[in-house]
């Protein structure tokens, strides 16, 4: 498939393997690795000191991507993709997280947070129209950040 090949990054979000790793490490294993669609989610249970508990980030700069499989991806039905990765970087989600982990993370550095755990948790959304007013106003936020810097 020739199709970009993106990581997760706690601190950028999706990158290209080639931005983040200076190369495509995927290899071989890019055939077992997970087709994303624009508007689709992962959730990378990686520990790191940005996001203790891991990130979720909502596939929007593409229409398509390979990601890897060891990401939890899914879909949002009546949830607004956005609004859902701004609700998890504001680590309201980590308490329900933390119930999960029985342990540290491993010598992977991943989190033991399987897909259904991960997908079960509680979270308390908002209408879907005030979820895209949300997610659009801190969009517009952000935009507005990046130009004064």
């Amino acid at each position: 498939m020739d199709l970009p090949t993106l990581t997760i990054s706690a601190a950028n979000g999706w990158m290209s393997q080639e931005d983040r790793f200076s190369g495509n490490i995927a290899g071989k294993e890019q055939k077992n690795y997970t087709l994303l669609h624009k508007g689709e989610l992962s959730y990378n249970h990686g520990n790191s000191k940005l996001a203790k508990y891991g990130t979720v980030f909502s596939l929007e700069s593409y229409e398509e991507a390979l990601v890897p499989r060891v990401y939890h991806s899914f879909r949002m039905i009546d949830a607004d993709a956005s609004f859902i990765e701004y609700y998890f970087s504001t680590k309201i989600p980590d308490r329900e997280l933390a119930k999960l982990i029985s342990s540290g993370a491993r010598m992977d550095g991943l989190l033991n947070i399987s897909f259904d755990e991960f997908m079960g948790i509680k979270i308390n959304l908002p209408s879907i129209q005030e979820q895209q007013k949300i997610s659009y106003y801190l969009r517009q936020l952000d935009n507005l950040i990046t130009l004064h810097r």
